[in-house]
């Protein structure tokens, strides 16, 4: 059971998704946001990386040009009323028109949101202190991630291929705060793997206790530089639940209502562009490209295609008639990644009862464990 928590907890990074004006384009069937990954490149380390970033500069398609994602910004705005932009990596402060590309998405009326490496200057940090405040003079937001795994060293080792970036992020991350950014409008935005789980609640404390009002947990996904070793960083559906219930502890049982997923609002109302120009519905599903940006305008792609993109299709099994099913429509990335099937009930959702302990093959010496009977064969590779 959780303990009694306030349902009413001041989240700049939740509470931005409730202001009237982004309702009304969600409510119109728009998308609210984008999300743009500006480059490739990161000196982070993560083994299992979404993106396949590496600290290499000779990747054909490094770096989204800043007069590419300046347009995108643009198009959306006139063609949908967009307002709110996400900048993904690699990281994103190694793109040389970082600065230049947050301020003009500032200027044009964007909320920004940046879920950082960590890995943070203090020359990166004071122009992110005056970036947030040009935002606020306008009313609008600039909300910075910080992607941290544990506080382990031990157990960072095993999924950092640079564990001497651990204490690089953790000064970054005081650099940060040090610069005068305000620590609630920071959240964590840890990966969740079989490996980080156990040391994953003291890092979430560790987080709000320097002021961050919200953990934007990512359960792993099968893709990127993780695609082909899923049993390696899976976690089980009961690491999953304990993470998820005690974050709920902290920021209130609402947090439930959308599983360990980001939620119907989230997931129906973004769109995403590659760093090579690809507009798919989120960027855990870049095998499902609807048009390139270089090819054609990305309002013309995301008309055509919008059902798609805003990932507005029918599911099946539990998801359709979970009692949550108004605020949550399952991970459809789970079920693609997992299953092969973007329709089907996401597989790693603890409110799931046909949901496995582990998709994937159990590793040698582990017990399978947990309460759900898998309702599908054990996987032994990505979908």
């Amino acid at each position: 059971m959780l303990r009694s928590v306030p349902e009413r907890r001041e989240s700049p990074v939740v509470d931005l998704w409730a202001r009237s004006d982004l309702l009304k384009i969600y409510f119109r069937g728009d998308p609210v946001c984008v999300n743009v990954e500006i480059n490739q490149r990161c000196a982070g380390g993560c083994a299992y990386c979404y993106a396949s970033s590496t600290n290499s500069s000779t990747l054909r398609y490094d770096t989204l040009p800043a007069e590419a994602f300046v347009q995108i910004l643009t198009r959306m705005r006139e063609g949908f009323g967009t307002r709110v932009v996400y900048l993904y990596g690699g990281n994103q402060l190694l793109h040389p028109k970082c600065r230049e590309m947050v301020l003009a998405a500032i200027d044009l009326g964007f909320h920004v949101l940046i879920p950082l490496a960590g890995l943070i200057s203090r020359a990166d940090a004071s122009w992110l202190v005056e970036a947030y405040r040009r935002a606020r003079a306008r009313d609008q937001e600039v909300l910075l991630g910080i992607h941290l795994d544990t506080l382990d060293p031990a157990v960072y080792a095993q999924v950092n291929s640079s564990p001497g970036t651990l204490d690089a992020k953790i000064r970054g991350y005081q650099t940060l705060l040090d610069a005068g950014f305000p620590p609630e409008r920071t959240y964590g935005c840890p990966t969740l793997t079989r490996q980080t789980a156990p040391t994953m609640k003291a890092l979430m404390d560790w987080l709000y206790g320097r002021g961050a009002r919200h953990v934007a947990i990512a359960p792993f996904r099968p893709v990127g530089l993780g695609r082909a070793e899923g049993a390696r960083w899976e976690p089980s559906l009961s690491q999953i639940r304990e993470v998820f219930e005690h974050r709920a502890r902290v920021e209130g049982k609402r947090m439930l209502l959308v599983g360990s997923t980001d939620g119907r609002y989230a997931c129906q109302s973004h769109v995403a562009v590659t760093s090579t120009g690809n507009v798919i519905p989120c960027l855990l599903l870049p095998d499902l490209p609807a048009g390139n940006i270089f090819q054609q305008d990305i309002v013309e792609i995301v008309r055509r295609e919008k059902r798609n993109l805003l990932l507005k299709m029918p599911v099946h099994g539990p998801c359709a008639s979970c009692v949550s099913r108004f605020t949550c429509c399952g991970c459809r990335a789970n079920a693609h990644l997992y299953l092969g099937d973007i329709t089907a009930s996401d597989p790693k959702c603890f409110f799931n009862p046909t949901a496995p302990e582990r998709c994937f093959e159990t590793l040698p010496g582990e017990d399978a464990g947990g309460a759900n009977e898998p309702a599908f064969p054990a996987r032994t590779g990505a979908g």
